[in-house]
């Protein structure tokens, strides 16, 4: 993507976009010895963003690959409009607003080529304590080195001066669109003609300000610039211009305008050039302008060499005439040195004669200092006497208020001493009172002791009428079994009856003829005998079809069998394995594998632990364990349901395949499409190994993910989602979803669920 592209974009992103907040970097891709400048924005368009109500602070952040984390840069106080600068930055210029911050790093190198974060904090009506964060990323690129050579080549001594501009006439066309960019010339000769670029705004209106100017080349970036904070134009190191000059104007009667310009110009200057401004109006409404000029930059031919070669003459001619001219000067400076050394030879032979006439007054100066000295001597003798009867007289004074002191201490230490038994007497009678209040307490509790021991009692005897019931149930189980087993020995019997019969009919085919009657009235008994039979077999169909529903009521296969009246059901499947089910949540039939609510349990657990589950049903808080994940993934296949709630909102992450491998293969996860509205925060997880403090399964080389952010999951290097972490943690050790939360907040609820998917 060219820069013109980035720049669409950004001017798209501008004039679409409304009410969020804004990270823009220009350029996105820098490189060494190209790039002038990197300018990162962070704004706040119409002064408002979604699902903040109240603004506190307005940062930028640059992430650290080798903490791997953000580290802030810059932080600027919505309500003070107080900038602090967190890290030091060399070659750099900030500038600052209301509820906007711009970055500019003069010749950016490797090192600036990271991910840049502006994050604006503040409060919600029904919650405190929210931010919300937008990233962009600035990449870095390698030039050949002769391209490089090239640019070092061209660079020269870069000038700023600043002028004003005397506001011009303008066509009817040219004052609707308030920001004018015209050049001298449109096509111009490579290396032989100049070329100047300006770049106005007229006619803004009386509360407009303008924030800042720039002019940019589609190839080379930003090339001048020029912002209310710097009133001086900036340009790029290494261009070629002849002059650079600009003035933000906040009156109407004169223009605010940018303007550069070149003696010559090179083929590779050739292209589209871009003249943009930020205007804040009334209300701190901000409106960015842009004009497009495209440029040619040809190659001269020959006539156009010859018709250059008596200017290049005349000003080499030119240059002759200056260089005689230093020559000359060079020449009077010489001998204005000369008589300066020979001043300097007479002053050198002054000073030695007064070092002479200087000696002379030292030897008179030592004969005083030893006369002076005999008289000191006998001074310091009569001071020592006065002073030995000064120091006996201090002596004295000294022991004298010694006394004082002491006296005056004692007074005190009497004093603390008494207030120090009435504060005691205090104290014992507080401490009587709080005795008696302990007392009434500690009865409290026995009280409420003995109720459990009743309660708990009472779920005994429920749990023995369970258990009975249970136990009556089998032995029905049993007697239709006995019943059913009697029902078919009496078919056999009854079937051997009637093949004995029927022999016997054959056998006595004459007498039935004879005794009509007698066969008429075995018929019916026939009859009846066959519809007691039919009748007895539907009781057992009966009979057997209730003893499966209540078999399948006892040991239900999945979540998906059970009809509750409750939301959430502790059951025991047919395989043995006690899991609480979900039967409300979009239509039901959810095996519950992890659950937080109150942080009661400690999810900060080894490998064990967590291949075998833990936690407590009754609390609220557990983990299923991997092993029995892996057991019930590995014969169905399962969909993955995650139902959060994070600043009183609750959210939900739906996934249609979810699978765990064996403890062989790590329990590897594996997870299939997304839906819902909390953000896929676990596709940054999928194929990756289980992680824990005591098996370092990811792929950061250099440190446990489990260890540095206090949990267990299934960590790359290291997370976007981490509901094992520290419950309530404002760190990326806390129970993040990075779409919801980012990494300094926590969900207040967390509950993963699997279910069969339905056969089609």
């Amino acid at each position: 993507m060219t820069l013109l592209q980035y720049f669409v974009l950004f001017v798209s992103s501008i004039l679409f976009t409304t009410s969020e907040l804004i990270i823009d970097v220009q350029p996105n891709v820098i490189s060494a010895e190209i790039t002038a400048q990197l300018v990162i924005n962070c704004s706040i368009t119409n002064n408002q963003v979604k699902h903040l109500d109240v603004f506190r602070s307005l940062t930028l952040s640059r992430y650290n690959e080798t903490l791997k984390e953000f580290l802030d840069l810059i932080t600027l106080e919505a309500k003070t409009l107080n900038l602090s600068q967190l890290v030091q930055l060399h070659h750099a210029q900030i500038s600052f607003g209301n509820l906007y911050i711009s970055l500019t790093l003069h010749n950016p190198t490797l090192f600036d080529a990271k991910v840049y974060r502006c994050k604006v904090e503040g409060d919600k009506t029904n919650a405190a304590n929210s931010s919300i964060v937008a990233k962009k990323e600035v990449e870095y690129r390698t030039n050949t080195t002769a391209l490089i050579e090239e640019i070092r080549r061209l660079k020269i001594v870069e000038r700023n001066d600043q002028c004003t501009l005397e506001k011009k006439d303008l066509t009817a066309s040219q004052q609707r669109t308030k920001l004018h960019f015209v050049g001298s010339s449109k096509v111009i000769k490579e290396l032989i003609e100049p070329l100047t670029l300006t770049c106005s705004l007229q006619d803004l209106d009386r509360n407009s300000t303008v924030q800042f100017m720039y002019i940019l080349h589609d190839s080379s970036g930003v090339i001048a610039t020029i912002n209310k904070d710097q009133p001086v134009v900036t340009t790029k190191q290494d261009s070629n211009f002849n002059t650079a000059k600009g003035e933000l104007s906040d009156t109407k009667s004169k223009a605010s305008f940018i303007e550069v310009s070149w003696s010559y110009i090179k083929s590779s200057e050739s292209g589209n050039y871009f003249c943009g401004a930020h205007v804040m109006g009334p209300n701190e409404v901000s409106e960015r302008l842009n004009e497009m000029l495209p440029i040619i930059v040809s190659n001269p031919t020959f006539d156009d060499l010859v018709k250059v070669i008596p200017k290049l003459l005349k000003q080499a001619d030119k240059e002759k005439e200056k260089m005689l001219e230093n020559k000359l000067n060079i020449y009077h400076i010489k001998e204005d040195i000369n008589a300066k050394q020979q001043n300097i030879i007479s002053i050198k032979d002054g000073l030695d004669i007064n070092s002479q006439n200087i000696n002379i007054v030292k030897d008179d100066l030592g004969t005083s200092r030893q006369n002076i000295k005999s008289i000191t001597d006998n001074l310091n003798v009569n001071k020592q006497s006065i002073a030995s009867h000064y120091e006996e007289l201090n002596t004295l004074r000294h022991i004298v208020d010694s006394l004082k002191d002491d006296l005056r201490t004692n007074k005190q230490k009497i004093q603390s001493m008494t207030d120090e038994v009435n504060a005691n007497k205090d104290n014992i009678n507080q401490l009587k009172e709080n005795l008696e209040s302990n007392k009434q307490k500690i009865q409290n509790m026995t009280d409420e002791v003995n109720n459990n021991k009743d309660n708990i009692n009472q779920l005994k005897e429920n749990l023995n009428s369970n258990k009975q019931k249970i136990q009556n149930v089998t032995d029905e189980v049993n007697t239709n079994k006995d019943n059913i087993n009697q029902l078919r020995e009496n078919l056999e019997s009854n079937k051997q009856k009637i093949k004995n019969m029927t022999e016997n009919v054959n056998t006595n085919i004459q007498n039935i003829i004879n005794l009509n009657k007698d066969v008429n009235t075995s018929k019916q008994s026939l009859r009846k005998l066959e519809t007691d039979l039919e009748i007895k077999l539907a009781n057992f169909s009966a009979a057997l079809t209730s003893l499966e529903k209540k078999i399948e009521k006892v040991s239900p296969i999945s979540c998906r069998d059970i009809n509750s009246i409750q939301d959430r059901d502790i059951v025991r499947l047919i395989s043995g394995l006690k899991v609480m089910c979900d039967t409300i949540t979009d239509g039901g039939g959810w095996i519950i594998i992890q659950r937080r609510i109150n942080g009661k349990v400690d999810f900060y657990r080894g490998w064990k632990e967590y291949r075998d589950g833990f936690g407590d049903y009754d609390i609220g808080e557990f983990y299923l364990g991997n092993e029995n994940i892996f057991n019930l993934t590995s014969t169905e296949q399962y969909e993955l349901r995650i139902d959060l709630e994070f600043n009183n909102t609750k959210y939900f992450a739906q996934y249609e395949n979810f699978k765990v491998l064996s403890e062989s293969e790590k329990y590897k996860l594996k997870i299939g499409k997304y839906s819902g509205n909390a953000g896929d925060s676990l596709f940054h997880h999928n194929n990756s190994f289980f992680t824990t403090f005591d098996r370092d399964n990811d792929v950061w080389s250099s440190e446990n993910c489990a260890e540095r952010n206090s949990g267990a999951w299934w960590y790359k290097s290291c997370h976007d989602s981490n509901l094992n972490g520290q419950w309530g943690g404002t760190s990326d050790k806390g129970m993040n979803w990075y779409e919801l939360t980012g990494w300094y907040n926590s969900v207040t609820f967390s509950e993963m669920k699997i279910r069969e998917r339905e056969k089609n």
